[in-house]
């Protein structure tokens, strides 16, 4: 099942499993606006899959990219395994 949250569940998410963490709501934010994290934007909140999230996190995944386009204009798609 695919665990989505919006952007300040997910910190929360993160601060539970390691309160010690320097990932913040900002953070976040700034990956998921950036395309480097695949999101769904519904009405003003971001929605982001902890998996995802997490395997960018640990370097599982690179981020998304279009051919010729930067990742700042690519298009965010959720690609579920």
């Amino acid at each position: 099942m695919v665990r989505t949250r919006t952007i300040k569940e997910a910190t929360a998410y993160f601060r539970e499993k390691d309160p010690q963490t320097s990932l913040t709501e900002t953070a976040i934010r700034m990956l998921l606006r950036s395309g480097a994290v695949p999101s769904v934007k519904v009405g003003k909140k971001y929605l982001v899959t902890l998996e995802v999230l997490e395997r960018y996190l640990t370097g599982e995944i690179a981020p998304m990219q279009q051919e010729g386009i930067p990742n700042s204009k690519a298009s965010k798609v959720w690609q579920i395994e």
